[in-house]
C-alpha cells in the first residue's frame, strides 16, 4: 500500500477526516501496514506497547461486531490504557498501525481531530446509557 493510499485510509476515520493532507501524509508515512487474512488473529498491542490500528481494507470480527474499512481501532488503550483488543480477520484486510505516540501528537496538534475524538466518545457514551 502506497503512501498516498495510506493517507486516505486514514482520512476515512472519523477522528482523522478533517485533519490537514500534509499532516495526513507525514502520519502515513509513520504507520506500520499489516495484511490480516481470514481467521487470522492481530491485536492492538505490538512489541509491549498500544497501538491504534484503522481497517484500510477489508473487514475484522472484534467480539461480536464486524469493522470494516474507516474503524479505528484500540482507541481506549491508547488513551486510558485499558486492556488490548483482539481481533481476527473476516475477510482479507490491511491494518495500518499507529504508534499510540504518534496518534496523541496527531490530537494535540489538529484540534479537528481532537473534537471529533469527543464527539465519537459522547457517542460511545449515549450509547451505553440508552
Amino acid at each position: 500500500m502506497d503512501l498516498l493510499a495510506r493517507a486516505r485510509a486514514l482520512a476515512a476515520t472519523r477522528v482523522l477526516a478533517e485533519v490537514s493532507p500534509p499532516a495526513l501524509v507525514a502520519l502515513a508515512a509513520r504507520v506500520r501496514v499489516h495484511a490480516l487474512a481470514p481467521g487470522a488473529a492481530a491485536s492492538t498491542r505490538r512489541d509491549g506497547s498500544d497501538a491504534v490500528l484503522v481497517v484500510a481494507r477489508g473487514e475484522v470480527r472484534l467480539g461480536d461486531a464486524v469493522r470494516g474499512a474507516g474503524s479505528l481501532l484500540g482507541l481506549d488503550g491508547a488513551l486510558t490504557g485499558a486492556d488490548p483488543l483482539g481481533l481476527v480477520g473476516v475477510s482479507d484486510a490491511v491494518l495500518l498501525e499507529i504508534a499510540v505516540d504518534d496518534f496523541l501528537d496527531v490530537l494535540a496538534e489538529h484540534a479537528v481531530a481532537t473534537t471529533a475524538l469527543a464527539q465519537l466518545l459522547a457517542a460511545r457514551v449515549r450509547g451505553a446509557d440508552a
